[in-house]
């Protein structure tokens, strides 16, 4: 295939989202360059060395991939100096909400930089991330390319990360989280409302995970619960109308037919096949979630003003399937026959389709972040 005909594909996703399985059968699949989590902080300051010491099998965190470290494919655009090529630290949650029309030269370098690497060595790039939700559309406009959106019920990813935290700690998912919500741009009062804090969102990185994690270690569940749902709402709304595949992850491990249609879905989008078919449902947390989470998720909805983006007739099929239970006194809209042909498709269809409807009411409420 001609250099100028590979097209990349990016896998879109929050965090414990199973992006690491999806990642890891791209990874699998030959003449793929499959770049791992290529928004993480780590990436400004990793070697050759600390590549090769970090595999899935010693992460702690239940991800497949045995012994093959997760970065390898960074070896060929390490800088001399240290780090990734053209990477900042600051790309990890700075403007985390990008516009389209934005410009960030510093950004868009970086990505070059990964996209080439692969292009010249005959090789279909994809990254997959958990930090690009809000930067699918910014992302799409300046290298096009194949985009694939992944969503897993919020209250089991919630529980995914919160079980990992080491009292009175909060866990790295939930700092990241607390400082998205507060450099919400236009979502002061709601951050306040939320955190309890207000925050000057100032600093590197380092500075501001610090900064939260100071004042939130020991944060109730019902704060770090509505804190991930705030960011959870806010970037689903932004990415899925740019999205051209969505894959609800819980379907994918439990229903074979769904997972041969998804691979079918990515075959026709980008030419590649990756295998489903050793997907398997996480167990679920054995714990009831230590909050009341209806409840919460009710109020960050109605704090947020997004009850029709959720619930209502032109709200996308996927939001609605995983919110359902939290609004289940709640009478739905009238489903008209398309929307039934959506559900039963499970979200094959891409957001742009799904979500075109309620994009433009949403997007004063989905604009940028304030950094």
């Amino acid at each position: 295939m001609p250099t100028a005909d590979i097209q990349p594909v990016f896998v879109h996703s929050g965090w414990r989202c199973s992006s690491t399985y999806v990642w890891h059968r791209f990874r699998a699949l030959a003449g793929v360059r499959a770049y791992y989590e290529p928004w993480h902080e780590q990436l400004a300051r990793i070697t050759a060395q600390t590549i090769d010491a970090e595999t899935p099998d010693n992460s702690g965190l239940r991800h497949p991939g045995g012994t093959e470290p997760y970065l390898k494919e960074f070896q060929v655009v390490l800088d001399p100096a240290g780090g990734v090529t053209n990477f900042k630290a600051g790309f990890a949650l700075d403007r985390f909400w990008i516009e389209p029309e934005a410009s960030d030269l510093g950004q868009q370098a970086y990505v070059e930089t990964l996209v080439e690497a692969a292009r010249v060595r005959g090789e279909i790039p994809v990254l997959a991330c958990c930090r690009t939700l809000g930067r699918v559309g910014w992302l799409k406009r300046r290298f096009g390319g194949f985009h694939v959106v992944l969503v897993r019920d919020p209250v089991q990813q919630w529980l995914s990360f919160y079980s990992l935290r080491k009292r009175p700690r909060p866990t790295y998912f939930e700092q990241c989280h607390y400082v998205l919500l507060s450099e919400m741009a236009g979502c002061e009062d709601l951050s306040r409302t939320i955190l309890g804090h207000d925050f000057e969102g100032v600093g590197t990185l380092a500075d501001r995970l610090a900064a939260v994690r100071s004042k939130l270690k020991r944060a109730p569940a019902g704060v770090s619960f509505q804190a991930f749902l705030a960011v959870w709402l806010r970037s689903y709304l932004k990415a899925l109308p740019q999205a051209d595949l969505v894959i609800d992850v819980d379907r994918l491990a439990r229903d074979q037919i769904y997972a041969r249609q998804i691979e079918a879905a990515i075959q026709v989008g980008c030419g590649l096949t990756p295998d489903f078919s050793d997907c398997r449902t996480p167990a679920p947390h054995g714990i009831a979630p230590p909050v009341q989470w209806r409840r919460a998720a009710r109020e960050v909805v109605d704090l947020m003003d997004l009850h029709g983006a959720v619930v209502g007739p032109d709200a996308p099929e996927i939001l609605f399937r995983k919110l359902a239970p939290a609004f289940a006194a709640v009478t739905p809209a009238p489903v008209g026959a398309v929307t039934k042909v959506k559900e039963a498709l499970g979200g094959l269809v891409g957001g742009a389709v799904l979500s075109r409807a309620y994009a433009a009411a949403a997007a004063a409420r989905t604009d940028g972040s304030r950094r």
